[in-house]
């Protein structure tokens, strides 16, 4: 699962991205508060990856049947669930990040931990969607197992694609959600 990831616009790539975006912002109807620094929760407004240098400002989580965000779609079944098959198809994204939360039930206490590759950039997998009334579109990410070392943490992740797969993320028609994914790193924030 993945509840919260943080960017970090220290990280020249990420600055960037951001700043790329933050131009096409006038062109929207409504004001938009793009957050481009810090945690990022569900709904907040993010630069998003849509292909080979294209970028656009994004609300995290799909409207869902009972009009809560749905944040995250498992990616062993993405491609069978009616809210996400059209998406996966012909919408998929990236989404810049310095990393992501995760919570580690210990008793009656939540540990949180930071999970990252010190020195990188994460680019989380997932799929948007434009919706009804909606001027931005909206995005999920995608999910996996856990690889180990998360596992004890938490039993998913989000799907991070690495840098010589990501050109290829947006067309592939066959996709492997098990990337290998070194360097990631955790450390306790809480």
């Amino acid at each position: 699962m993945c509840g919260r990831f943080y960017i970090e616009i220290e990280e020249s790539e990420l600055r960037e991205i951001a700043e790329e975006v933050e131009k096409t912002l006038s062109a929207y109807p409504e004001q938009i508060t793009l957050k481009m620094n810090g945690e990022i929760f569900p709904t907040n407004t993010v630069p998003v990856q849509t292909g080979s240098n294209r970028y656009q400002p994004m609300k995290w989580g799909f409207t869902g049947f009972d009009s809560r965000p749905v944040i995250n779609a498992r990616s062993e079944t993405v491609f069978q669930k009616p809210m996400f098959r059209e998406s996966m198809g012909t919408r998929r994204c990236l989404i810049p990040a310095g990393g992501y939360y995760e919570w580690q039930k210990d008793g009656g206490q939540k540990i949180k931990h930071r999970f990252f590759v010190p020195g990188q950039s994460l680019y989380l997998a997932g799929c948007y969607r434009k919706e009804q009334g909606d001027n931005l579109p909206r995005f999920v990410i995608l999910t996996r197992q856990a690889i180990n070392g998360v596992a004890a943490i938490h039993d998913r992740m989000p799907v991070i694609v690495p840098k010589e797969r990501r050109e290829r993320w947006f067309h592939e028609v066959s996709v492997d959600f098990d990337y290998e994914m070194g360097g990631l790193v955790f450390e306790s924030v809480g």
